[in-house]
């Protein structure tokens, strides 16, 4: 526990700057894959400071934003209002998250990085919490070493994790990053368009 609330005073802190800490504008990931999806509920994972859950309510999708962060969520929430969108903002530890079953249409984990175990106890939900055609759309960093069964796994551990999910798109690789402050410059990243079918 004592982990988890340095975690979230770690996460409040990079978030209560004026700036925001990623940009105000959608992954270009998401933006590439949300067309691709029915239009539905949808929930973001680690959602931080809202850029990924207001771009999505633009688009008319119903959404809710979890993070463990109070301070990202009422700037996600202060963006919304900015946009003149509604998004549905819940604070919660991935540790606790339960994906409910026939739930989602799209399941949205961009940077979302928890330790291995939270990551493979909601991967493994993913099947189940998901309706009938729909979809995950993740993004995520890779390590650069071949041991990368931690917080960074690889696309191939990814799309095991995930199963049975029908993946249509996956790619892992380097690319320029120019999100915010922090997500800047060349990194490896693994990309999963994937359905329930």
């Amino acid at each position: 526990m004592s982990h988890e609330k340095k975690g979230s005073r770690y996460w409040d802190d990079r978030f209560s700057k004026q700036a925001y800490a990623y940009g105000e504008a959608p992954n270009d990931f998401l933006v590439w894959a949300a067309p691709q999806v029915k239009k539905g509920k949808v929930i973001s994972l680690s959602e931080g400071e809202g850029r990924n859950a207001v771009y999505l309510a633009q688009l008319g999708f119903e959404v809710t934003a979890v993070d463990f962060s109070s301070v990202g969520l009422a700037k996600a929430q202060a963006l919304a209002e900015k946009h003149q969108v509604k998004i549905e903002c819940v604070l919660a530890d991935l540790n606790d998250l339960q994906l409910e079953p026939n739930t989602w249409d799209v399941v949205v984990s961009v940077f979302s990085q928890p330790e291995s175990p939270i990551r493979q106890r909601l991967n493994a939900q993913l099947a189940s919490s998901l309706k009938m055609g729909g979809a995950l759309i993740h993004e995520s960093k890779v390590s650069e070493d071949e041991d990368a069964s931690g917080k960074y796994p690889g696309i191939a551990l990814l799309q095991r994790e995930i199963a049975p999910l029908h993946v249509s798109f996956a790619h892992q690789g380097s690319r320029i990053l120019a999100e915010g402050s922090y997500h800047v410059g060349s990194h490896t990243t693994a990309q999963i368009l994937a359905f329930r079918v």
